[in-house]
Formats: structure tokens, C-alpha cells, sequence
């Protein structure tokens, strides 16, 4: 992340937002929050906020889809005004916005109401994690039902064992445990970190490993579930708990 206290630098930035449209890249991921300077409860000044509606979604150039937040002042997103982009911006997910949380500007998902049900649940992001209300793509030759998928170590040590796990393919499980290449008795510490209620779940022809209790409301979205009654809508990206199954909950109308 570039600073913008050196004023050659800040010139060289809007000469070439200028000439190519590109501001400065923010490494910022989605939703995280990293400890800087002190300034905002942690946040970068250009990330700092106390309220919303100061925060923009923001990209690495001017003319690329949001990918992080920064406050409606950072010099490097003003400098994109006017820019004129080759594509149009309504290609962009709509399934993201803008949100300051612990005085921090972050690209969250965007609580959205889908009127369709789909086989295999909602599209889920690869860059964001966040649902769309498009139909997800199931992939070819995976998994078909969760019991398809068994729980294993991801590592020599496995959860039980200060490790990891993760959930593969039944009929994968002796390969990918050999494929780690550990030894018959491997060094390990001696404490138990598994995640309460993690199981192996199918979600959109991939084996994962997901706990997912306490979801808030019944689930939706996928034609293997109930529709919802009462006058409630399926709600994606309300429940992050149902989002890592691809689906919404049952919620009432925004």
C-alpha cells in the first residue's frame, strides 16, 4: 500500500491515473481489518470512517470491478473521477457494498432478496465469498450429497492434534492422505483444535469442511429445501454460516 505523504509520489500517482486510469492498489481483502498506524481505530487514514456513507467501494485501477473500501476522500479514488473505462461498470457484481465497521472501511456482502431457487444453490464468489442470485455451476465429476464426503486430516497432525482437517471425496480419502506424506508417527502437539460441529458437507460439487450451527433462520434457496413462508423472503448474504453452503436464510423483506 502506497503512502501519499511524499508529494512526487502523489503527483506521479494522478499523472499516471491520468494516462491510464489505474489508481494505486489496496491490498485490503474483503471484510479484514489491519492494524496501521493508529489513526481510525487501526485504519489507514484513506481507510478510516465513523459512519457508512463515507466509505466507497474501491479497485487496483480506476476502471476494475470493487474489491476493497476506502473512505470517499482517499486521493487516489477521487482522481478516478471522470476516468472514462472501456467496459461497462453494471458488469460488476451487485452483491457487495461499502460499510464502516470498527471505525474501518471494508467491502462487505450485500444483503440481497432472490426470488429464484436454484439445484445446486447460489453462485458463491471465488474473490469475495459473497452469494449472487445467479444459479451456481456445480462442479463436474465432485460430489453429489454430503455423504459423498468424509472428514480427514489436512495435515500430518489433523485437528485433534493442533493440526488441520478438511473433507474429500470418499473414494479420495486414502490418496490424499498418502499424497501428504507423513511419517507413522508424526510430531505433534498434544492439544485438540477441531471446530464444534464442523462436517463434511457437499456444497456445489465440492467436499467441505463446515460447522454450521446457529444458523439464524431456515435455509433456502436450493430446490432440495423448503420455500419460505409467512411472508418471508430467501435473504443470501445474511447468514455467513449459510453462505459457505451456497444458500440464504428465511428472512423478512428488507
Amino acid at each position: 500500500m502506497l503512502s501519499y505523504d511524499h508529494p512526487m509520489r502523489f503527483l506521479g500517482l494522478l499523472l499516471l491515473v491520468t494516462l491510464a486510469g489505474c489508481p494505486v492498489a489496496n491490498e485490503r481483502a474483503l471484510g479484514a481489518n489491519n492494524d496501521d498506524d493508529g489513526a481510525g481505530g487501526g485504519a489507514p487514514p484513506q481507510n478510516a470512517c465513523t459512519r457508512d456513507d463515507e466509505c466507497i467501494p474501491a479497485a487496483v485501477t480506476c476502471c476494475d470491478c470493487p474489491a476493497f473500501a476506502v473512505n470517499r476522500i482517499d486521493p487516489a479514488q477521487k482522481a478516478c473521477t471522470g476516468v472514462m473505462c472501456p467496459g461497462p461498470k453494471d458488469s460488476c457484481p451487485n452483491n457487495v457494498e461499502a460499510r464502516c465497521d470498527d471505525h474501518t472501511c471494508v467491502l462487505a456482502c450485500k444483503v440481497l432478496a432472490c426470488a429464484q431457487s436454484c439445484e445446486a444453490g447460489y453462485a458463491i464468489d471465488e474473490n469475495t465469498g459473497c452469494l449472487s442470485c445467479d444459479c451456481a455451476i456445480p462442479v463436474a465429476s465432485g460430489c453429489q450429497m454430503d455423504t459423498d464426503c468424509v472428514a480427514t486430516r489436512a495435515d500430518c497432525c489433523g485437528c485433534h492434534s493442533g493440526g488441520q482437517d478438511t473433507a474429500v471425496l470418499a473414494s479420495e480419502r486414502a490418496s490424499f492422505d498418502a499424497s501428504l506424506g507423513c511419517s507413522p508417527s508424526p510430531s505433534c502437539p498434544a492439544v485438540d483444535v477441531c471446530e464444534p460441529g464442523a462436517a463434511p458437507r457437499c456444497v456445489q460439487g465440492r467436499c467441505e469442511l463446515i460447522a454450521t450451527t446457529g444458523i439464524q433462520g431456515d435455509l433456502c434457496g436450493r430446490v432440495d429445501l423448503p420455500a419460505c413462508s409467512g411472508g418471508l423472503v430467501c435473504t443470501i448474504n445474511k447468514d455467513p454460516r449459510a453462505s459457505l453452503l451456497g444458500v440464504g436464510v428465511c428472512a423478512p423483506p428488507q
